[in-house]
């Protein structure tokens, strides 16, 4: 492993063991509710990343921190809007995990604020190629960012949900998402 990604995975994991510390244990016992699912879409302000579409799972940590902390494992694809230029694709995804923390635990709109540890990859090549040197070419990049948003507690199974997420790596990039999880 490169020295780079070690530091970020251990800023991660300090950031995520700080926030949990310093989070008022009030209301903590009000999210045990086990693993949940969903689906988002999300708009990357970054080069021409653009829109993209997921899938994430949720996972309270109640239970072990005493604080009111949700982890989040989340899985991007985007649809670049230079996908196809003259033959050669370009593709983008990112794969990501919070650790989130809810301001307010009681009411029907519930802020959070977090940080995370995102893995993206970016791929530009063409069919034309083949096994060709210097025709394809991909990137990966490991990163910190912080999250906040709002889950909307409707009365149905259904939770939306809306964040923006911003980069702190060079290049630092601004993610609007919105999507619904099932409670």
């Amino acid at each position: 492993m490169k020295v780079s990604l070690l530091r970020s995975m251990a800023v991660g994991a300090t950031s995520a063991l700080a926030l949990a510390l310093i989070a008022p244990s009030a209301n903590a016992q009000a999210q045990t509710e086990g693993v949940r699912f969903g689906v988002e879409a999300a708009f990357a302000t970054k080069g021409d990343i653009g829109i993209g579409a997921g899938a994430f799972a949720k996972f309270h940590l109640t239970e072990i921190s005493g604080h009111p902390i949700t982890g989040r494992a989340t899985f991007d694809y985007y649809f670049p809007s230079t996908s196809n230029f003259n033959g050669f694709s370009y593709k983008y995804w990112e794969l990501a995990a919070d650790g989130l923390f809810d301001i307010v635990a009681d009411g029907t709109t519930k802020p959070y604020v977090g940080a995370g540890l995102t893995y993206s990859n970016s791929s530009f090549g063409s069919g034309y190629c083949g096994s060709l040197p210097g025709c394809s070419a991909s990137y990966s990049n490991t990163g910190l960012h912080a999250v906040g948003g709002f889950n909307f507690m409707a009365d149905s199974k259904l939770m939306p949900f809306v964040e923006v997420k911003l980069g702190l790596s060079s290049g630092s990039q601004l993610t609007i998402k919105g999507g619904i999880h099932i409670k």
